[in-house]
């Protein structure tokens, strides 16, 4: 399995000069302590629960500790990151591993935007894509595909339910543990019962009264049921106290995983995230390769659309200090009619709900909700509204359709939609810096609480010897702090530090 990767990495590193390569890994390592910080920013941004965040931050402490070892031997440290994630379970889910592998991803990318001439850009971006998609291919294909682990234990059988619980240890009170439908009746698909002997899950076949005690836990709202898929649920019978609570909801939401990416998927074949990935990884060397913003806009109102199944896609960029927004580009529509288009939150009252929300929302009819002219001019029925956001910050809007006929969208469409216009928010902005000739302000270069201060007060007009008395610091503290923002801004002198960190609301 590692052969094919293998191949890839070395084509790309023969591209990208190894010492490059190497310089920014290492200086990667070097700032591991900003690392850390913005890590932890990250997780706090995610809500990733209190419990989880140590076990997620060895893992990320163990690629930026041993990042630099993949320019020698690429295929030791994905399997040592994939025995560390094994070790992790079953406190870390899929999605996890998926959270820390991306922002390393993110990390590389930004540090090589900021190092690496521009004619080497690609190639490092490239590098930094198929080597992080290798980390979460492999360690989630043996970590996160049950049939996969329960084939290597005598436990074997033709159960998924029981093979799961199985590599969990489950091993709370609980009397059974189920997989039900609830569309169109009450159906019991997979049940097992914990035999306290053995210590071990066993299958048991259908029968009417555990479909009854599933229909009574639904109807009664018991704690100990929980949605692992699409009318599909996860239920149990136990004592309730906290403790096993906590532990039922972990372990459904580890089967949600499991169902998300399990070649075990009854009908299904393959995992849906790694195909997200594949896609993520194919559109991200698409907009690598664009020359310039026109180029860059052009593949993603294309390629978005494209990929989603869509005729038609409309891309408006949102101007948070006049609240409008005005349209850039388009696919299979007359751009010059979009690049007319300039309207503000009064035009459109619904545009600062789109924009507040900053998730994916689907008009079923947007005859009473977009002004009539552009529902005539543009013969719209159905919509597709899409952020465009770079680190939750608001650019701008994309709008999707099937050519003026009604449509509903399914919920991977929207999902992958949805990260495909992270993916060009963030490179629109690299873009943008790009043509400025500045290097863009990424959470690398996150300041810390101390130096958000300072920069606070300089904008107040605060001088050196009063923020000293005003934070109870000495002056060559303070001087050794605007030091440290000017660096971490790409700023020349205090007031141009200013400027860019107002402009990018990091102050006020």
């Amino acid at each position: 399995m590692y052969d094919e990767s293998s191949v890839a990495a070395s084509a790309v590193r023969r591209i990208a000069s190894e010492k490059t390569l190497q310089s920014v890994l290492q200086t990667l390592q070097a700032q591991e302590a900003e690392c850390r910080m913005n890590w932890s920013l990250r997780m706090a941004r995610l809500e990733i629960p209190e419990v989880t965040q140590p076990v997620l931050t060895h893992l990320f402490q163990f690629l930026l500790r041993n990042i630099e070892s993949a320019l020698t031997d690429e295929q030791a440290l994905v399997r040592a990151f994939q025995a560390e994630v094994m070790r992790a379970q079953p406190s870390v889910m899929a999605s996890d591993v998926l959270v820390v592998v991306g922002f390393l991803e993110e990390l590389m990318i930004s540090m090589a935007w900021r190092m690496v001439e521009p004619a080497q850009i690609e190639s490092l971006v490239r590098f930094a894509h198929r080597l992080c998609f290798d980390l979460a291919r492999e360690a989630l294909s043996e970590g996160y595909f049950p049939a996969k682990l329960a084939a290597r234990t005598q436990y074997m059988c033709d159960a998924p339910l029981v093979n799961w619980l199985n590599v969990l240890s489950a091993e709370c009170d609980w009397k059974w543990f189920a997989l039900a439908r609830t569309r169109p009746q009450v159906n019991v698909e997979e049940s097992a019962l914990y035999v306290p002997e053995t210590r071990m899950w066993t299958a048991e076949a259908p029968h009417p009264e555990r479909t009854e005690q599933v229909r009574k836990a639904l109807a009664d709202g018991s704690p100990f049921v929980a949605a692992v898929g699409d009318n599909l649920y996860a239920v149990a019978e136990a004592r309730h106290d906290p403790l096993t609570i906590r532990r039922f909801r972990q372990t459904a939401q580890w089967i949600q995983n499991a169902l998300q990416l399990s070649i075990y998927v009854r009908g299904g074949h393959g995992s849906g995230r790694a195909e997200l990935l594949e896609v993520l990884l194919e559109f991200d060397d698409v907009l690598a390769s664009a020359g310039d913003m026109n180029e860059l806009l052009t593949c993603v109102v294309e390629h978005v659309c494209r990929r989603g199944g869509f005729k038609r896609s409309a891309l408006f960029l949102y101007n948070p200090i006049t609240q409008t927004v005005e349209g850039v580009h388009g696919y299979n529509v007359n751009v010059e009619e979009i690049m007319r288009i300039r309207q503000t939150d009064r035009d459109i009252p619904s545009l600062t709900q789109f924009v507040q929300i900053a998730k994916p929302v689907f008009l079923k009819d947007v005859g009473n909700i977009l002004p009539q002219s552009y529902v005539n001019k543009f013969h719209l029925s159905s919509l597709l509204v899409c952020p465009v956001i770079d680190h939750r910050r608001m650019l701008g809007i994309m709008l999707l359709d099937h050519g003026g006929r009604p449509f509903t969208p399914d919920n991977a469409t929207i999902r992958m939609v949805e990260a495909m216009l992270a993916r060009a928010g963030r490179m629109i902005v690299m873009q943008m810096y790009r043509q400025a000739g500045a290097a863009p302000i990424t959470p690398l270069t996150t300041l810390t609480k101390r130096e958000r201060e300072i920069l606070q007060l300089i904008a107040d007009g605060v001088d050196t010897k009063e923020i000293g008395r005003a934070l109870h610091i000495s002056d060559y503290t303070v001087t050794e702090h605007v030091s440290s923002i000017l660096r971490k801004l790409g700023a020349k002198n205090r007031t141009e530090a200013v400027a860019k960190a107002m402009r990018e609301r990091i102050i006020h």
